[in-house]
């Protein structure tokens, strides 16, 4: 694989204007994305009994809403492309907004299944479509810092949305659905105020942005031409087709598949594996979710730190798979240890790694994707990454139940992301300077 590393980055007045224009919508669309995504994992603390759940029916549930966000991933994203961000991401937050909420009626496990599979088509696109949104605005030096913000709001998600969950489902009562219905159906609703918000702050470019002026515009314009004309140099995906089945762009679908493997583990079940510490049965609702926070918090702190250190650097595939294997490691080892508070500490190193590897890993795409084959690229590498949450959930409830732990299904996602690493290693095994002073990645 090729890719490679350009100089190219915005003047610091102006990245720090785009910055407050795109970076707080953009990290709260993304919190209110992954908290109706993920706020089952808290539901299932009480939901699977009453729904007469297994812990494998409970993976399947979640399972399905990535086999819906897969199907629908590509065909959103290029949509988007066509229609402008303004108006894709209103659509996006608005449906999947309304039928979060509506998923607090399901009567059974079959209902949930079909409200799961909807959620997922609902949704798909926004992560690979705020991806390819920041290239239209900035080079791979400054979406470095801008990704490492983005994908913050997952652990910040888990650190708020984990006490915050847990507490409504032991407080709330809305017109008389309390419990884990209440919680499901409160946080849907910042999904479609945001997507109002979204339809009239988004510019759908720099060229629709007022407070721009064709000075800026040209500085960006340059500054993104630069870097697209390297990619163009190193592969040719002219359209979305040859993007789609450029083997490159596979392989970086196969890494994104080990990086977000340890993401689902961590979102989906974490509040449960807390559930099963020594002397857990004394734990309030309330208290689990306080628990479960404490990786993600510590996972916030890191990915910012993170990003400040490596917006300085070249970024390499060393910079994804250090962090990944580093993930993998102590996720593999954290349930074997007999303190509660070790184990949180390690799973709190884990979790910090593994999130601190996409920030870097989402700078290799589109190095070799510009344009039209960007969105569609960028899509399938989501896509591809995303099939692991159609996969572990179901295996991961599976393993509990055979089991009676979650060991096994820890080390199961330790190897998918070794995997991944290992990968990422592969596809950049020849680097080289290059002449202009460039990274090359082949």
């Amino acid at each position: 694989m090729q890719t490679l590393d350009t100089h190219a980055a915005l003047p610091s007045p102006l990245m720090k204007r785009i910055a407050w224009r795109l970076g707080p919508l953009m990290v709260l669309m993304y919190v209110a994305n992954q908290l109706d995504r993920a706020n089952v994992g808290y539901a299932a603390l009480t939901m699977n009994a009453e729904l007469h759940m297994s812990a494998a029916q409970y993976g399947l549930s979640a399972s399905l809403f990535f086999l819906g966000y897969i199907l629908c991933e590509v065909p959103s994203n290029l949509c988007m492309h066509r229609y402008g961000a303004r108006l894709w991401m209103t659509r996006i937050l608005v449906s999947w907004g309304l039928l979060s909420s509506l998923t607090s009626l399901v009567p059974n496990a079959h209902w949930l299944y079909a409200a799961r599979f909807l959620l997922g088509a609902f949704e798909a696109g926004l992560y690979p479509g705020m991806v390819y949104y920041l290239t239209l605005w900035m080079p791979a030096r400054n979406r470095v810092w801008m990704m490492s913000l983005f994908t913050m709001s997952i652990p910040l998600t888990g650190m708020l949305g984990a006490p915050v969950s847990t507490w409504i489902m032991e407080h709330a009562n809305v017109f008389g659905v309390t419990g884990w219905r209440a919680m499901i159906m409160l946080e849907g609703l910042p999904a479609i105020a945001l997507g109002a918000v979204a339809y009239f702050w988004l510019p759908d470019g720099p060229h629709a942005l007022r407070s721009l002026s064709e000075a800026d515009r040209n500085t960006i314009r340059a500054a993104i031409d630069g870097e697209q004309t390297h990619a163009a140099a190193v592969v040719h995906p002219r359209n979305a087709r040859s993007a789609l089945t450029n083997p490159r762009v596979w392989g970086l679908g196969l890494v994104y598949f080990g990086i977000n493997s340890g993401i689902i583990g961590l979102l989906y079940f974490l509040p449960q594996v807390v559930k099963t510490f020594k002397g857990s049965a004394q734990f309030s609702l309330t208290q689990i979710g306080l628990i479960t926070a404490v990786p993600f918090a510590v996972a916030v702190v890191s990915v910012l730190v993170w990003g400040r250190i490596v917006s300085h650097k070249r970024i390499n595939a060393l910079h994804v798979a250090g962090p990944l294997m580093l993930s993998a490691v102590t996720l593999a080892s954290a349930l074997y240890l007999t303190s509660p508070l070790a184990t949180v500490a390690v799973l709190a190193v884990g979790t910090s790694a593994c999130f601190c590897s996409i920030t870097t890993f989402w700078q290799l795409p589109s190095r070799i994707l510009t344009d039209r084959a960007a969105a569609a690229g960028i899509a399938l590498i989501t896509s591809i990454g995303v099939s692991s949450g159609f996969l572990m959930p179901y295996f991961i409830g599976w393993v509990r139940d055979v089991t009676g732990g979650f060991q096994l299904a820890f080390i199961g996602i330790a190897v998918a992301m070794t995997i991944g690493s290992a990968l990422a290693i592969a596809l950049d095994n020849q680097r080289r300077r290059v002449p202009d002073g460039s990274m090359a990645l082949k």
